[in-house]
């Protein structure tokens, strides 16, 4: 069976839209070009985002940027961070 790939949307906004607090952003991941243009890739892995812009431009001359913090294992849903370190020095030879 043939396996069906996503195409990738490529959206791009001016500074005024990106500036403005209430506007929703069109995707997780994006580059800001030499243009001055934001440029949002909508995709969900940062890995697929970063191969298509280098696709597109030269490899490595832009990073893909991610617009909000994403939520890893350590980090709850309000922010804080949930595994701390032990500043404790039991267990150690003297």
């Amino acid at each position: 069976m043939g396996e069906k790939k996503k195409e990738i949307k490529n959206v791009k906004i001016t500074y005024a839209q990106f500036t403005d607090m209430d506007y929703v952003f069109p995707g997780t991941f994006y580059i800001l070009n030499a243009l001055g243009e934001y440029h949002f890739i909508c995709t969900s892995s940062r890995a697929e985002a970063q191969k298509f812009v280098d696709e597109i431009y030269s490899p490595g001359r832009y990073s893909v940027v991610c617009v909000k913090l994403q939520k890893t294992a350590s980090r709850q849903e309000n922010g804080e961070v949930s595994v701390r370190g032990v500043s404790t020095r039991r267990g150690q030879s003297k």
